[in-house]
């Protein structure tokens, strides 16, 4: 029997052909490979705009080029709130917003039907702090870096393995607030904007109706959207991840039953379900399947300074990408 990727396989097919067999074949994980990359992402901030950003967006880029893989960049445009009026009124002889270049970068297996994708995501910018750096090692590293092991794994197992539809991996540009906080565009800014997830509203509205479904740009490849595993603060030791309450319902005990079978319950059932606002929610609000795979327990490091290289586990990452293979 051919080895068959886990939750990619089974969101594709709700687990509805061959189930889960005994003895599956793990997706290969080179630990030293792993641990560079996130060395890289670790080194400098990178908020959105920056040009740490775009020299990460050739970096990813070049490494999945390496592996063979088709990829491809989507730039544009947003207008992002100023700063320096958080709090103030509108004043009608001055901007009150600011013009970014972001890019989300993907890659793609040509494994599985030309006529469908399944997306797994994660953003690659780093949040801007007022005090501190902002290096992201965890938010955002540990999942960038799973995405680049899971797209390897894919392409190292080739046809070991069966596969509904293409897996596109997708780095969105953008996830954090440009302002401090989540909710300051919309609440304490005069633009009044929503400051936060740019990459993946993006590409969700540039999604087109395509018979009973939502297809991918054509210069992404067209196809037919089937769902969403969004990744995201995977890389704190001894993760615990959260039942998520926006993911869709059948992906997420999906999930949990699968935590159950490889790793004896030790990802979820430490952890209360709630909901976090985060990439996945543009993608729901289409009508797109989508989960996300998020650790939002352990929040010492978020949004601080110390989200740094030696305070992330590399077995957790290893963990995170395991369940989403």
């Amino acid at each position: 029997m051919k080895s068959k990727l886990l939750l990619l396989v089974s969101f594709m097919a709700m687990a509805a052909t061959c189930g889960h067999p005994a003895g599956l074949q793990k997706l290969p994980w080179n630990n030293e490979r792993a641990t560079a990359d996130l060395k890289v992402f670790a080194e400098a901030p990178h908020p959105m705009g920056s040009p740490r950003m775009l020299w990460l967006s050739d970096y990813l880029e070049k490494q999945m080029q390496n592996e063979g893989l088709t990829t491809g960049r989507d730039k544009w445009i947003v207008q992002v709130p100023d700063p320096d009026l958080l709090g103030q009124e509108a004043n009608p002889m001055r901007s009150i917003t600011l013009p970014i270049d972001l890019q989300n970068i993907y890659a793609k297996s040509q494994a599985g039907s030309d006529s469908c994708a399944f997306l797994i995501a994660s953003h690659y910018d780093s949040k801007r702090l007022l005090q501190g750096a902002g290096i992201g090692a965890n938010d955002s590293g540990s999942s960038s870096v799973a995405l680049l092991e899971i797209m390897r794994g894919i392409r190292t197992l080739g046809k070991n393995i069966v596969l509904k539809c293409h897996v596109v991996a997708v780095w969105f540009d953008g996830e954090e607030a440009y302002l401090p906080e989540w909710r300051d565009g919309e609440i304490h800014h005069p633009a009044r904007t929503v400051d936060n997830t740019y990459g993946s509203r993006h590409l969700a509205e540039s999604l087109s109706p395509c018979g009973k479904g939502l297809c991918l740009p054509k210069n992404w490849g067209g196809e037919r959207v089937e769902g969403l595993i969004l990744l995201d603060m995977v890389g704190m030791p001894d993760l615990r991840l959260t039942p998520e309450l926006h993911s869709d319902a059948k992906m997420r005990d999906l999930a949990l039953a699968l935590d159950q079978e490889l790793f004896q319950d030790q990802l979820f059932s430490r952890s209360s379900p709630k909901s976090v606002e985060d990439d996945h929610i543009a993608f729901l609000e289409k009508g797109i399947p989508s989960l996300d795979l998020i650790g939002f327990e352990d929040l010492d490091t978020w949004h601080q300074p110390t989200d740094t290289f030696e305070r992330v586990s590399m077995e957790s990452i290893e963990k995170s990408a395991q369940l989403t293979a």
